[in-house]
Formats: structure tokens, C-alpha cells, sequence
């Protein structure tokens, strides 16, 4: 896919990334003072807390020429939508309560680090996505100036 980028932003989610590294301590701290038959299974969480970090720790957005996507860590972990099938989008702020990362509520599958600015995006199928942006004005900008979606 070699299209123009239209608009690309990562929005770090440092309170996951520093949250995660302190359990990772945690754990170590707790491995050092714990029996050494017990050790192994707490140093060997230490790095699938560490993977978690890295893959989930970022949210890229990024609207091309036709698609729009957005993707945590590596582009294999998200969504990739053509801008033909965008119905609809608009700017909506999350709550606490919806919290981050990739799950179901009344937006839809929300994905998102951090903060609570987000787009809604309306398929022309029905399903309904919020996505995780501290710039969804840009976000709209660029995915209505290459002909997706309408406003709501």
C-alpha cells in the first residue's frame, strides 16, 4: 500500500507504559526476597509485561488517500477501514469508565492509550468504532478532505 499520508499522529500511553514497568518491578523485588523455587515463575512474567508494554503501549492513526487505520505498537494489532465504507465521523470524548485499550461499548470498539478525545466512526455497514486521538478535528480534516465519511 503506497498511498500519500494524509494525516498520521502516535499518541503515547505513558500511564500504561509506566504503570506496567512498575509492576515489572514489583515483580522483580518480589523474586528477590521469595523462596528460590518460586523465583522462576516470577521473573518469567517479567517478560510478557514488558512485550504487553511494547505492543500496547502506543496508538498510531493514520489516513491515507483511501483507508484509514490505526494500529497499537505494530501495524499487525488494529484496523485498516477504505474511506469508500466511512459513513460517518465525528468527535466524541470518552469517559474513565470506558477506560483504553480495544473493547466493546455504546461508541462501539473503542481503541484507545490515553486521554478521552476520540473520533466515532460510523461503517457504512452499521459497525461503529471510537478511536483514541488528542487532535479529532485533524482526524476528520484529513478523512473527509479524501472523501470519507460525512460529518455527524
Amino acid at each position: 500500500m503506497n498511498e500519500r499520508v494524509l494525516y498520521e499522529h502516535r499518541q503515547v500511553g505513558w500511564l500504561t507504559v509506566i504503570v506496567l514497568f512498575a509492576i515489572a518491578v514489583l515483580i522483580c523485588i518480589a523474586g528477590a526476597v521469595s523462596a528460590p523455587s518460586e523465583r522462576t515463575i516470577s521473573y518469567s512474567l517479567v517478560p510478557i509485561l514488558l512485550v504487553v508494554a511494547a505492543l500496547f503501549s502506543t496508538l498510531t492513526v493514520r489516513v491515507t488517500e483511501r483507508h484509514m487505520m490505526w494500529f497499537f505498537g505494530l501495524p499487525g494489532i488494529g484496523r485498516t477501514v477504505p474511506l469508500n465504507q466511512i459513513a460517518s465521523i465525528r468527535a466524541i470524548k470518552t469517559n474513565i469508565l470506558e477506560g483504553w485499550g480495544i473493547h466493546l461499548t455504546w461508541h462501539g470498539w473503542v481503541w484507545n492509550v490515553a486521554g478521552f478525545n476520540a473520533v466515532q466512526i460510523v461503517l457504512r455497514s452499521g459497525t461503529r468504532f471510537a478511536v483514541g486521538t488528542p487532535e479529532p478535528q485533524a482526524v476528520i480534516d484529513a478523512v473527509q478532505s479524501a472523501g470519507g465519511g460525512t460529518r455527524s
